[in-house]
């Protein structure tokens, strides 16, 4: 079984297969003390504290631009997961699409968003039906909001929504959005999101909400 995602019987050895692709590259770590860089891969990154972007950002965006906030932090996800897919993609050379959207699961633990459970209404076509229904029990921009005792009445992790979309919709060729429909943050006891076509995402998240009776 797949370690850092859980995803039905039929797609384990797919998510396995990704597993053992994208691993090695975070266990190749450099500290560059000379640059001040740290390194995976030879590719530099970034290491800002979750609680930092997740509840900071969130506020100092917030106090500037009330709930357009969240408009930034989907779309600033969304260009992450867009540009992460592009290179760890290419660096693994994979060429199967659907091996690449396996890659992305285990992608946000490996980057320490959370562990993904894919859940079984998910339907990973390239077409109008394209649907992946998902789930976080630790969130962390959730998990950051609850540590700072801020409770939302919505949902609130945008960038996880958004790295979702910008990943799957680059690896399909298909413009995709990520809606979240419950989350911890708001009392939920997980965050579940869904992955549908622009056109259409409204009207899945509506069906799934009826599936899992959320309305």
């Amino acid at each position: 079984m797949p370690k850092y995602v859980h995803c039905p019987e039929g797609v384990e050895h797919l998510c396995k297969k990704a597993e053992g692709l994208i691993i090695p590259l975070f266990q190749k770590r450099k500290w560059d003390s000379e640059r001040g860089a740290v390194l995976f891969n030879g590719e530099r990154y970034i290491m800002y504290r979750s609680e930092a972007v997740a509840f900071e950002l969130r506020e100092q965006l917030s106090r500037v631009m009330g709930q357009a906030a969240d408009i930034v932090m989907y779309h600033f996800g969304k260009a992450c997961g867009k540009s992460d897919a592009i290179y760890y993609c290419n660096e693994l050379k994979v060429d199967n699409a659907k091996l690449k959207l396996a890659i992305g699961s285990i992608a946000c633990a490996m980057n320490g968003f959370a562990v993904a459970e894919i859940l079984p209404e998910s339907n990973a076509v390239f077409n109008e039906d394209f649907l992946v229904v998902y789930q976080y029990e630790n969130s962390y921009e959730a998990e950051a909001n609850l540590k700072n005792d801020k409770s939302f009445e919505r949902s609130i992790c945008f960038m996880n929504a958004g790295y979702s979309a910008g990943w799957c919709s680059e690896v399909s060729g298909m413009r995709l959005e990520s809606k979240e429909i419950t989350c911890r943050a708001k009392g939920d006891s997980k965050c579940m999101f869904v992955l549908a076509p622009a056109n259409r995402i409204n009207k899945m998240v509506e069906e799934v909400k009826t599936a899992y009776n959320l309305n």
